[in-house]
């Protein structure tokens, strides 16, 4: 593994350009933006400290979208030759990889869930469900509202609009970047 610094707007790598790694943020931000035909570009995963990103290069020729760094960033690269050796000699490594790609298939598919739902409402009571502490009902942001509202394909003035309504309707408790699920929010969300 060798580090490597982005200044922000930086790109790591192109759409279409032979894979050599697989990398991990150290510290930082990076976007993943894929092209499409008609000359339209996709947001897939904005990838953030201790997140891996680029998996998919281990069992492909070429990376299948950029990789932007949002914020001066610090990069963790990992070889893709070596990974792979790393993967065939040691099974305990292996599971571990996998486990870690589990968990990312987990986290996609609450993602693809929660921007299916139309109502901005209970796509918001979703998404703060999924994120709860399991021992004290809280979801603390570390990053800004406006990238949470990106995140669940909400504006970020749709997204404070139904925050502040679901703490007026006493769904929700707000401190600072804490918000508590109430117990009417946990329970259905919608009476």
């Amino acid at each position: 593994m060798r580090l490597r610094k982005l200044a922000k707007g930086e790109t790591l790598f192109h759409q279409g350009d032979a894979t050599f790694a697989i990398f991990a943020v150290r510290r930082g931000r990076v976007r993943l933006l894929r092209h499409l035909v008609d000359g339209n570009s996709v947001p897939l995963h904005a990838a953030r400290d201790g997140e891996s990103f680029a998996e998919a290069a281990l069992f492909s020729p070429v990376y299948h979208c950029d990789a932007i760094a949002d914020v001066n960033s610090l990069i963790e690269i990992h070889p893709k030759d070596a990974l792979s050796l790393a993967l065939d000699e040691n099974p305990e490594t292996a599971r571990a990889f996998m486990a870690h790609l589990a968990r990312q298939v987990i986290d996609l598919r609450s993602r693809l869930e929660i921007r299916n739902i139309r109502s901005a409402r209970e796509r918001t009571l979703q998404f703060l469900r999924l994120a709860q502490s399991e021992t004290d009902r809280n979801v603390t942001f570390e990053r800004p509202l406006k990238d949470i509202a990106g995140d669940i394909g909400l504006t970020h003035e749709t997204f404070y609009r139904t925050l502040a309504t679901l703490e007026s309707d006493g769904d929700i408790a707000r401190n600072g970047r804490t918000i508590r699920l109430l117990p009417r929010a946990r329970s259905n969300g919608s009476e």
